[in-house]
Parts: structure tokens; sequence; C-alpha cells
């Protein structure tokens, strides 16, 4: 079936799912640099997100408390804590928010999985173990799908103080030719089976309209290795 990834906040314990966007969420299915789940990420970077701990996290990789990473590490702990050890799918199913609800892009989706939960509740007058998008029963949908996605000019890396642009960064794949549809921060960020983790995993990541004052342009990143 393929290894599926989510955007992972381990800080706020929250993620977003591409799923919920009606995009595929194997690593390079929702890479495309137009596509919803990243222009959600975009907006959360900037907002409620900003300086915050976020990794692309793979399902079908064990977290490993010897793994030189400090983000790998909190969610080893995170994940020994919930009492399942390495396993860290079931952490963030059972513990994290999804708020993919809170945008609009995702309301068809994110409705229709709210709507079962009612219908479960209502008929068998039980709720799921865990409340994933952490709605009201008396009123599901306040709050929800209020945001719009959308992409910020400049991707920055705060800790190692250098960012990119799609506009001025050439997007390359390892033979050097271009690729002008893809962004590569699931790449940078990335931490699962089928991906070697990530130059910029565990770095604190943002987006801005305005260039950094002080910090360096990369002229280009390669979109595989």
């Amino acid at each position: 079936m393929g290894e599926y990834y989510n955007w992972v906040n381990i800080d706020k314990k929250e993620y977003i799912t591409p799923r919920d966007f009606d995009y595929g969420n194997k690593f390079h299915e929702s890479m495309n640099k137009d596509s919803a789940p990243l222009h959600a990420l975009h907006v959360l970077l900037a907002n409620e997100w900003k300086g915050d701990r976020v990794l692309w996290l793979g399902d079908e990789r064990l977290v490993s408390e010897d793994f030189p990473n400090a983000v790998i590490q909190n969610l080893y702990v995170q994940t020994a804590e919930f009492g399942d050890s390495g396993y860290t799918l079931n952490l963030i199913l059972d513990t994290y928010r999804n708020v993919s609800c809170l945008f609009k892009e995702a309301e068809e989706d994110v409705r229709e999985e709210i709507g079962y939960y009612i219908k479960d509740y209502l008929e068998l007058g039980r709720l799921e173990p865990y409340n994933e998008y952490g709605i009201d029963l008396e009123h599901p949908y306040e709050g929800l799908f209020l945001k719009s996605g959308r992409r910020y000019k400049y991707t920055i890396n705060h800790t190692k103080k250098v960012y990119y642009s799609l506009d001025e960064t050439d997007i390359l794949f390892q033979n050097n030719t271009k690729n002008d549809f893809s962004d590569p921060l699931p790449i940078l960020m990335g931490y699962g089976r089928v991906a070697e983790p990530g130059e910029w995993l565990g770095d604190i990541i943002g987006v801005s309209d305005s260039r950094p004052e002080g910090y360096l342009l990369l002229k280009k990143l390669y979109m595989d290795r």
C-alpha cells in the first residue's frame, strides 16, 4: 500500500493530513508547489505554528532514542510515555489534533468524517476513543473551515539562517534538469521509511513575503539524492 505522510507539529501536538484536502499522502503525492496541503502548511507556519518544530512524518518508520536529532528523540519520549514503543503513528492519531479542519479547502472531506463521528454517537450512544478534530459535539462545526491556504514567497530556515524562493532558487533533479512544479520542503523535512532524513529535520522553519535580512538565499536545491 505504501507509506503515508502527515505534517506534524510536535510542540503544539497537532497535524494536517493531505487526505483531508483530497490529495494522496504518500511521500511525493502532495509535493506540487500549488497543492492545498502545502498552502495550508504555509499559513500555519506563518501563524499558529510559528517557531514550532514541524516535520513531514511517515507512518512506517519507528522513532529511536539513538537517532541524532532532537525532534525524533522528543517523539520517541512522547511515544514511550504513550506506551507504544517506537510506533509513533498511534501516538499521533490518538493524542494529537488534526487541524486540517480549520481550512476551507478541506471542508468537503472533513464534514463527511465529522458526520460519521456524529452519526455513531447518535445511533450507538458512544464516541470513538479519540476526537480527531477536537470538535464540540454540541456545535461540531463551530470555528472550522475559516482559513484559506496560500503560498508565501520565501521559505526560511531560522536555525541555519538560509532561505529559498521558488521564483529565485533553482529546484533541480540530480541530473541538473529543472523541476518547475515541486516544492522541496517535504524532502528537506521528511522522516520515514521511503525517505532519507531531511537536511532541515528538526530546524525551525518559517515563511514570509519579505526577504529575511542577514540570511543566505539558496541558489539551488535538489528534489532527489
